[in-house]
Protein backbone atom coordinates (compact mmCIF):
# COMPACT_ATOMS: atom_id res chain seq x y z
CA UNK A 1 0.00 0.00 0.00
CA UNK A 2 0.74 3.87 -0.71
CA UNK A 3 0.85 4.48 3.42
CA UNK A 4 1.66 8.66 4.18
CA UNK A 5 1.94 9.35 7.78
CA UNK A 6 1.33 12.76 8.98
CA UNK A 7 2.98 13.64 11.87
CA UNK A 8 6.11 10.84 12.13
CA UNK A 9 7.04 11.71 16.39
CA UNK A 10 6.21 9.40 18.60
CA UNK A 11 3.60 6.94 17.65
CA UNK A 12 3.78 8.15 14.23
CA UNK A 13 7.42 7.19 13.75
CA UNK A 14 6.66 3.81 15.15
CA UNK A 15 4.07 2.62 12.74
CA UNK A 16 6.24 4.34 9.84
CA UNK A 17 9.11 2.17 11.08
CA UNK A 18 6.73 -0.84 11.22
CA UNK A 19 4.77 -0.37 8.24
CA UNK A 20 7.64 0.04 5.27
CA UNK A 21 9.86 -2.83 7.23
CA UNK A 22 6.75 -5.02 5.77
CA UNK A 23 6.98 -3.75 2.35
CA UNK A 24 4.80 -0.54 1.98
CA UNK A 25 5.50 2.13 0.49
CA UNK A 26 5.83 4.63 3.42
CA UNK A 27 6.11 8.39 3.14
CA UNK A 28 5.68 10.65 6.27
CA UNK A 29 4.96 14.43 6.86
CA UNK A 30 7.54 15.61 9.68
CA UNK A 31 9.06 19.04 10.53
CA UNK A 32 12.50 20.67 12.39
CA UNK A 33 15.11 18.67 13.37
CA UNK A 34 13.38 15.49 13.24
CA UNK A 35 12.47 15.58 9.20
CA UNK A 36 16.28 16.72 8.85
CA UNK A 37 17.44 13.71 11.05
CA UNK A 38 15.39 11.25 9.35
CA UNK A 39 15.89 12.67 5.44
CA UNK A 40 19.26 12.12 6.42
CA UNK A 41 19.59 8.33 8.37
CA UNK A 42 15.97 7.16 8.12
CA UNK A 43 13.72 6.08 11.15
CA UNK A 44 14.97 4.49 14.13
CA UNK A 45 12.69 2.14 16.47
CA UNK A 46 13.94 0.88 19.76
CA UNK A 47 11.40 -1.59 21.22
CA UNK A 48 12.63 -4.19 24.28
CA UNK A 49 15.91 -5.39 23.04
CA UNK A 50 15.53 -4.66 19.42
CA UNK A 51 16.57 -1.59 17.18
CA UNK A 52 14.89 -1.31 14.10
CA UNK A 53 15.31 1.16 11.17
CA UNK A 54 13.08 1.82 8.14
CA UNK A 55 13.93 4.52 4.80
CA UNK A 56 10.85 6.57 4.39
CA UNK A 57 10.10 9.32 1.83
CA UNK A 58 10.27 12.82 3.90
CA UNK A 59 8.77 16.19 3.79
CA UNK A 60 7.46 19.04 5.26
CA UNK A 61 5.22 19.42 2.47
CA UNK A 62 2.00 16.83 0.83
CA UNK A 63 1.85 18.51 -2.04
CA UNK A 64 5.21 16.72 -2.10
CA UNK A 65 4.20 13.15 -2.09
CA UNK A 66 0.77 13.04 -3.48
CA UNK A 67 -2.54 11.01 -3.18
CA UNK A 68 -2.17 7.53 -1.12
CA UNK A 69 -4.41 4.73 -0.23
CA UNK A 70 -4.13 5.52 3.55
CA UNK A 71 -3.05 8.45 5.20
CA UNK A 72 -2.81 8.31 9.55
CA UNK A 73 -3.14 11.86 10.76
CA UNK A 74 -0.53 10.56 14.07
CA UNK A 75 -0.45 13.79 15.24
CA UNK A 76 -1.55 15.48 18.62
CA UNK A 77 -5.26 16.87 18.33
CA UNK A 78 -3.83 20.16 19.06
CA UNK A 79 -2.24 20.29 15.78
CA UNK A 80 -5.32 19.34 13.83
CA UNK A 81 -6.34 22.60 12.87
CA UNK A 82 -2.91 23.38 11.55
CA UNK A 83 -3.16 20.05 9.41
CA UNK A 84 -7.01 20.65 8.01
CA UNK A 85 -6.18 23.41 5.46
CA UNK A 86 -3.33 21.32 4.08
CA UNK A 87 -4.27 17.49 3.90
CA UNK A 88 -5.97 17.58 0.47
CA UNK A 89 -3.05 16.60 -1.70
CA UNK A 90 -3.04 13.31 0.00
CA UNK A 91 -6.50 12.45 -0.47
CA UNK A 92 -7.72 11.18 -3.64
CA UNK A 93 -10.90 9.99 -4.41
CA UNK A 94 -10.41 6.10 -3.25
CA UNK A 95 -8.03 7.24 -0.30
CA UNK A 96 -8.86 6.47 3.25
CA UNK A 97 -8.06 8.33 6.32
CA UNK A 98 -7.28 7.30 9.69
CA UNK A 99 -7.50 9.32 12.58
CA UNK A 100 -6.63 8.48 15.74
CA UNK A 101 -5.98 10.89 18.24
CA UNK A 102 -6.48 11.02 21.84
CA UNK A 103 -9.26 12.61 23.81
CA UNK A 104 -12.87 13.84 22.04
CA UNK A 105 -12.01 14.83 18.38
CA UNK A 106 -13.61 16.12 15.53
CA UNK A 107 -15.47 13.53 13.83
CA UNK A 108 -17.79 12.51 16.61
CA UNK A 109 -20.88 14.72 15.64
CA UNK A 110 -20.40 13.60 12.30
CA UNK A 111 -22.92 10.82 11.29
CA UNK A 112 -23.88 10.29 15.26
CA UNK A 113 -26.23 7.44 15.23
CA UNK A 114 -29.65 8.86 15.74
CA UNK A 115 -31.24 8.60 19.52
CA UNK A 116 -28.19 9.65 20.81
CA UNK A 117 -27.74 13.03 23.05
CA UNK A 118 -26.64 15.91 20.85
CA UNK A 119 -23.09 16.51 21.97
CA UNK A 120 -22.17 20.06 23.51
CA UNK A 121 -20.50 22.55 21.33
CA UNK A 122 -16.98 22.22 21.72
CA UNK A 123 -13.83 23.99 19.85
CA UNK A 124 -12.56 20.82 18.18
CA UNK A 125 -16.16 20.18 16.17
CA UNK A 126 -15.55 22.97 14.49
CA UNK A 127 -12.95 21.19 12.02
CA UNK A 128 -15.59 18.61 10.82
CA UNK A 129 -16.11 21.74 8.22
CA UNK A 130 -12.40 22.23 6.72
CA UNK A 131 -11.59 18.33 7.10
CA UNK A 132 -14.88 17.53 5.46
CA UNK A 133 -14.00 19.61 2.53
CA UNK A 134 -10.47 17.46 2.02
CA UNK A 135 -12.56 14.09 1.97
CA UNK A 136 -16.25 12.75 2.37
CA UNK A 137 -17.30 11.19 5.84
CA UNK A 138 -16.89 7.49 3.95
CA UNK A 139 -13.41 8.14 3.72
CA UNK A 140 -12.56 8.85 7.65
CA UNK A 141 -11.85 6.45 9.85
CA UNK A 142 -11.67 6.85 13.18
CA UNK A 143 -9.13 5.46 15.23
CA UNK A 144 -7.32 4.49 18.86
CA UNK A 145 -3.92 4.06 19.57
CA UNK A 146 -2.66 1.67 22.32
CA UNK A 147 1.20 2.15 22.43
CA UNK A 148 3.51 4.07 24.73
CA UNK A 149 6.46 6.03 22.97
CA UNK A 150 8.22 8.65 22.97
CA UNK A 151 10.92 10.53 20.44
CA UNK A 152 14.03 9.67 22.35
CA UNK A 153 16.11 11.90 19.84
CA UNK A 154 15.68 13.36 16.18
CA UNK A 155 14.87 10.65 13.93
CA UNK A 156 14.78 8.17 17.17
CA UNK A 157 11.49 6.71 18.65
CA UNK A 158 11.58 4.80 21.93
CA UNK A 159 8.50 2.17 22.25
CA UNK A 160 7.89 1.46 25.86
CA UNK A 161 5.40 -1.21 24.97
CA UNK A 162 6.86 -3.77 23.19
CA UNK A 163 4.32 -6.15 23.70
CA UNK A 164 1.40 -3.90 24.05
CA UNK A 165 1.04 -2.00 20.82
CA UNK A 166 -2.83 -1.76 18.77
CA UNK A 167 -4.04 0.80 16.32
CA UNK A 168 -8.21 0.20 16.31
CA UNK A 169 -10.21 1.72 13.68
CA UNK A 170 -13.40 1.67 11.89
CA UNK A 171 -15.31 3.95 9.84
CA UNK A 172 -17.37 6.79 11.67
CA UNK A 173 -21.04 5.25 10.42
CA UNK A 174 -22.26 3.58 7.62
CA UNK A 175 -20.69 0.02 5.77
CA UNK A 176 -17.08 -0.37 5.87
CA UNK A 177 -15.45 -0.50 2.71
CA UNK A 178 -13.43 -3.69 1.51
CA UNK A 179 -10.09 -1.68 2.23
CA UNK A 180 -10.66 -1.34 5.92
CA UNK A 181 -10.20 -5.10 6.27
CA UNK A 182 -7.12 -4.98 4.34
CA UNK A 183 -5.66 -1.96 6.14
CA UNK A 184 -6.29 -4.43 9.56
CA UNK A 185 -4.29 -7.43 8.24
CA UNK A 186 -1.23 -4.74 7.01
CA UNK A 187 -0.99 -3.88 10.54
CA UNK A 188 -0.83 -7.48 11.77
CA UNK A 189 1.35 -8.44 9.56
CA UNK A 190 3.64 -5.46 10.45
CA UNK A 191 3.62 -6.30 14.05
CA UNK A 192 0.57 -3.98 15.08
CA UNK A 193 -2.71 -5.58 16.61
CA UNK A 194 -5.39 -4.53 14.83
CA UNK A 195 -8.82 -5.81 15.89
CA UNK A 196 -12.34 -4.78 14.78
CA UNK A 197 -13.24 -2.52 17.59
CA UNK A 198 -17.32 -2.70 16.74
CA UNK A 199 -18.56 0.85 17.78
CA UNK A 200 -15.87 3.00 16.82
CA UNK A 201 -17.85 5.95 19.16
CA UNK A 202 -17.46 3.31 22.18
CA UNK A 203 -14.16 2.55 21.34
CA UNK A 204 -12.97 6.68 21.60
CA UNK A 205 -15.29 6.73 25.19
CA UNK A 206 -13.28 3.17 26.26
CA UNK A 207 -9.31 5.14 25.55
CA UNK A 208 -11.27 9.00 26.93
CA UNK A 209 -12.27 7.24 30.35
CA UNK A 210 -8.88 5.77 30.66
CA UNK A 211 -6.97 9.23 29.58
CA UNK A 212 -9.01 11.11 31.72
CA UNK A 213 -8.41 9.45 34.77
CA UNK A 214 -4.50 7.39 34.68
CA UNK A 215 -3.13 10.28 32.26
CA UNK A 216 -4.63 13.30 34.28
CA UNK A 217 -3.56 12.02 37.28
CA UNK A 218 0.02 11.17 35.98
CA UNK A 219 0.18 14.73 35.19
CA UNK A 220 -1.72 16.19 38.17
CA UNK A 221 1.18 14.15 40.47
CA UNK A 222 4.11 14.37 37.88
CA UNK A 223 4.57 10.68 37.80
CA UNK A 224 3.83 7.45 35.62
CA UNK A 225 0.47 6.19 34.67
CA UNK A 226 1.48 3.64 37.14
CA UNK A 227 1.80 6.14 40.20
CA UNK A 228 -2.22 5.64 40.77
CA UNK A 229 -1.71 2.31 41.51
CA UNK A 230 1.16 2.68 43.94
CA UNK A 231 -0.86 4.87 46.23
CA UNK A 232 -3.66 3.85 48.09
CA UNK A 233 -5.43 7.53 48.16
CA UNK A 234 -4.84 8.09 44.31
CA UNK A 235 -5.98 4.43 43.55
CA UNK A 236 -9.43 5.59 45.30
CA UNK A 237 -9.30 8.56 43.28
CA UNK A 238 -8.79 6.84 39.85
CA UNK A 239 -11.49 4.69 40.60
CA UNK A 240 -13.83 7.95 41.32
CA UNK A 241 -12.68 9.23 38.32
CA UNK A 242 -13.37 6.84 35.98
CA UNK A 243 -16.72 5.73 37.54
CA UNK A 244 -17.79 9.50 36.58
CA UNK A 245 -16.39 8.99 33.15
CA UNK A 246 -18.82 5.96 32.81
CA UNK A 247 -21.52 7.71 33.57
CA UNK A 248 -20.97 10.31 31.32
CA UNK A 249 -20.24 8.16 28.59
CA UNK A 250 -23.50 6.02 29.87
CA UNK A 251 -25.64 9.33 29.62
CA UNK A 252 -24.62 9.86 26.11
CA UNK A 253 -25.43 6.38 24.80
CA UNK A 254 -22.24 4.22 25.55
CA UNK A 255 -22.33 1.78 28.74
CA UNK A 256 -19.12 0.58 28.82
CA UNK A 257 -17.80 -2.82 30.36
CA UNK A 258 -14.83 -1.29 32.11
CA UNK A 259 -14.10 -2.80 35.83
CA UNK A 260 -11.91 0.58 37.32
CA UNK A 261 -10.11 -1.89 39.66
CA UNK A 262 -9.60 -4.15 36.47
CA UNK A 263 -8.13 -1.06 34.30
CA UNK A 264 -6.14 0.05 37.72
CA UNK A 265 -4.08 -2.84 37.91
CA UNK A 266 -3.14 -2.84 33.97
CA UNK A 267 -1.83 0.77 34.40
CA UNK A 268 1.74 1.13 32.19
CA UNK A 269 5.04 2.43 33.59
CA UNK A 270 5.46 5.00 31.06
CA UNK A 271 4.75 8.86 31.26
CA UNK A 272 1.71 9.49 29.48
CA UNK A 273 1.35 12.27 26.46
CA UNK A 274 -0.40 14.78 28.58
CA UNK A 275 2.84 14.93 31.05
CA UNK A 276 5.65 14.19 28.10
CA UNK A 277 3.77 17.54 26.82
CA UNK A 278 4.02 19.24 30.50
CA UNK A 279 7.50 18.53 30.58
CA UNK A 280 8.59 19.45 26.92
CA UNK A 281 6.71 22.73 26.49
CA UNK A 282 4.27 21.34 24.00
CA UNK A 283 1.01 22.13 23.26
CA UNK A 284 -1.58 19.87 25.58
CA UNK A 285 -4.46 17.96 25.08
CA UNK A 286 -5.99 19.34 27.94
CA UNK A 287 -9.62 20.68 26.03
CA UNK A 288 -10.07 17.06 24.46
CA UNK A 289 -8.81 14.59 27.68
CA UNK A 290 -10.15 16.26 30.58
CA UNK A 291 -12.53 19.68 29.68
CA UNK A 292 -14.33 17.63 26.71
CA UNK A 293 -15.93 15.09 29.20
CA UNK A 294 -16.69 17.78 31.43
CA UNK A 295 -18.54 19.79 28.76
CA UNK A 296 -20.62 16.17 28.22
CA UNK A 297 -21.15 15.96 31.58
CA UNK A 298 -22.47 19.45 32.07
CA UNK A 299 -24.67 18.77 28.56
CA UNK A 300 -26.05 15.21 30.39
CA UNK A 301 -26.80 17.58 34.21
CA UNK A 302 -24.36 15.45 35.80
CA UNK A 303 -22.34 16.09 38.77
CA UNK A 304 -18.60 14.95 38.48
CA UNK A 305 -17.18 16.48 41.53
CA UNK A 306 -14.00 14.06 41.09
CA UNK A 307 -13.48 14.95 37.84
CA UNK A 308 -14.08 18.91 38.32
CA UNK A 309 -11.13 18.51 41.01
CA UNK A 310 -8.79 17.24 38.74
CA UNK A 311 -9.71 18.90 35.97
CA UNK A 312 -9.13 22.85 37.66
CA UNK A 313 -5.86 21.30 38.95
CA UNK A 314 -4.12 19.96 35.19
CA UNK A 315 -6.14 23.06 33.48
CA UNK A 316 -3.97 25.86 35.46
CA UNK A 317 -0.86 23.60 35.41
CA UNK A 318 -1.02 23.67 31.29
CA UNK A 319 -2.01 27.34 31.65
CA UNK A 320 0.18 28.51 33.39
CA UNK A 321 3.07 27.16 31.76
CA UNK A 322 0.75 28.61 28.36
CA UNK A 323 0.16 25.50 26.68
CA UNK A 324 -3.09 25.71 25.95
CA UNK A 325 -3.76 26.11 22.32
CA UNK A 326 -5.45 29.79 21.04
CA UNK A 327 -9.47 30.21 22.25
CA UNK A 328 -9.41 27.09 24.92
CA UNK A 329 -10.84 28.73 27.91
CA UNK A 330 -12.45 25.48 29.08
CA UNK A 331 -16.22 25.31 29.97
CA UNK A 332 -17.20 26.27 33.92
CA UNK A 333 -16.63 23.55 36.06
CA UNK A 334 -19.30 24.96 38.07
CA UNK A 335 -21.36 21.61 39.94
CA UNK A 336 -24.49 20.95 37.77
CA UNK A 337 -27.55 19.65 39.04
CA UNK A 338 -27.16 15.74 39.47
CA UNK A 339 -29.73 13.92 38.06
Amino acid sequence: MRICIFGAGSSGGHFAVRLARAGHDVSVIARGPHLAAIREGGLRLKTGSELLSAQVAASDTPNDLGPQDLVIVATKATALPAIAPHIAPLVGKDTLVLFPQNGMTWWYPVGLPSGHPQPPAIQIFELAKPFLAAMRPDQVLGGIIYSANEVEAPGVIKNNSPTHNRLEFATIGGSEPPAVSAIRKNLEHAGILSPDPGDIRAALWTKLVNNMSGSTLGLATRSTSDGARKDVALSEIYCRVMREGLSIAAAHGYRLDIDPERMLSRLLNHKASLLQDYEQGRPMEIAEIVLAPVAFARAAKLATPTLDTVAAIVTKLARDRELLPAGIVGPSLAPAEKT
